[in-house]
């Protein structure tokens, strides 16, 4: 990071000087091309289709292969291998941002975006008449699988899922701010009597587990007496285990009963809200108890990803989710189809961990880590590329910077 401030070798050298905090924040945020506030800008978010809904036809999608005339050159790395296919956007689908009225710069109003990525990057446009000839390619002979770069994957494909491109205007703070959390609080994803089993049998085994660690724990500790060597460690999980096993108990009693009841109505019927708010009550007291961030004090306030992971583990393969039960199938469309991140021009927050110079450059897209799509890489959280603004603007999208996102 400091290596910023240094001059080029070959230039005259004046007396170093120290540079401030705000030196290097200010340079930071140069880099970052935010050294000034930056306005709402128009964004696509590219919201994953519900493996559900097969009744629209599929023109967008992120991974898989991409549909092209058969003549098309596929396009070459740095290296020389082919790069792999990211992308396919069609562009007749990116209506205009509702209050800007805006489509996106340089892009014609009609054909295909591709996007390929490996160590750099391609981004043709296929024509209306291109799209006319255009039919599933085949995969070079020379495409290497998508772990050469550091992805969880042996293919050579990242996995294949349907898009719908949304427009909104970007304030760069992330999500949306037209897609609300749906999981910020449990009322709002657990909404029928089979999510509410499936999540009370996720809380219980965990409380049963850390209840039966704790007595293991309690019990060396009151063996071993005052030859116990005391430190942060053993301190903070005897007042945890001590916490569980005074508290956890009835809980444990309230979560089975309540388990109980859920398994004995019809599993798509739809809760009354007020029970689930009833029953997070007693178990929020439990997580207030537990003063550090231990195992169950998360799933005490109702964790949506570790049901997720349950749900997958028992139902899921390969991206199937058609042996999911129905009634835990709106889950499974409202975690696929919420904000993963993915998003085509809008505003990109500054990475906290790249030194990319990236002044006078604008967003194309931004491909998150995500597992379902493969792009999940260890210390990363995402991918995008960046192109000068005023080739942007004119549908110019190479030479830019292709930029891995760094995680730590």
């Amino acid at each position: 990071m400091f290596g910023w401030f240094k001059k080029p070798s070959g230039m005259s050298r004046k007396p170093e000087t120290a540079h401030t905090g705000a030196d290097i924040a200010a340079e930071f945020m140069a880099r970052a091309g935010w050294e000034e506030p930056v306005a709402p800008t128009p964004g696509w978010a590219l919201l994953l289709r519900s493996p559900y809904d097969t009744s629209k036809v599929v023109t967008s999608w992120l991974g898989g292969i991409p549909h092209a005339p058969t003549d098309f050159s596929w396009p070459m790395d740095t290296d020389g291998k082919p790069l792999h296919f990211i992308a396919q956007i069609d562009l007749a689908s990116l209506q205009p941002e509702p209050e800007t009225g805006l489509r996106p710069p340089g892009l014609p109003e009609q054909g295909a975006l591709l996007v390929f990525v490996g160590r750099s990057y391609a981004c043709p446009v296929l024509s209306v008449a291109d799209m006319g000839r255009a039919v599933p390619l085949s995969l070079p002979d020379q495409l290497e699988p998508i772990r050469k770069h550091g992805f969880f994957s042996d293919k050579p494909v990242f996995s294949y899922w349907p898009i719908d491109p949304v427009a909104f205007l970007d304030t760069g703070s992330g999500r949306p701010p037209f897609l609300p959390d749906p999981f910020e609080h449990p009322r709002n994803w657990i909404i029928n009597w089979g999510i509410a089993a499936l999540e009370a049998e996720i809380v219980i085994e965990s409380l049963e587990r850390e209840l039966g660690f704790g007595r293991d724990f309690l019990a060396r500790l009151q063996g071993n007496g005052d030859g116990q060597a005391k430190n942060r460690v053993i301190e903070s999980k005897t007042a945890y285990y001590t916490v569980m096993a005074r508290s956890a108990p009835p809980v444990v009693s309230a979560m089975k009963a309540w388990r109980e009841a859920a398994l004995s109505k019809p599993p798509e019927a739809l809760i009354d809200q007020a029970q689930v708010d009833e029953v997070f009550t007693a178990r929020r007291i439990l997580h207030d108890k537990i003063e550090e961030n231990y195992p169950p004090k998360s799933l005490l306030l109702g964790r949506a990803k570790a049901f997720w992971e349950k749900l997958c583990l028992s139902y899921s393969q390969e991206n199937d989710f058609s042996l999911v039960p129905m009634a835990l199938q709106p889950f499974v469309a409202m975690w696929l189809t919420d904000w993963r991140g993915h998003r085509l021009f809008g505003l990109e927050p500054p990475f906290p961990n790249n030194g990319e110079d990236r002044r006078g450059q604008d967003c194309l897209i931004s491909v998150a880590a995500d597992r379902v799509l493969n792009t999940d890489s260890e210390h990363e959280y995402g991918m995008s590329i960046w192109c000068p603004k005023q080739r942007l603007m004119k549908g110019q999208f190479e030479p830019g910077q292709f930029i891995r996102h760094i995680a730590v």
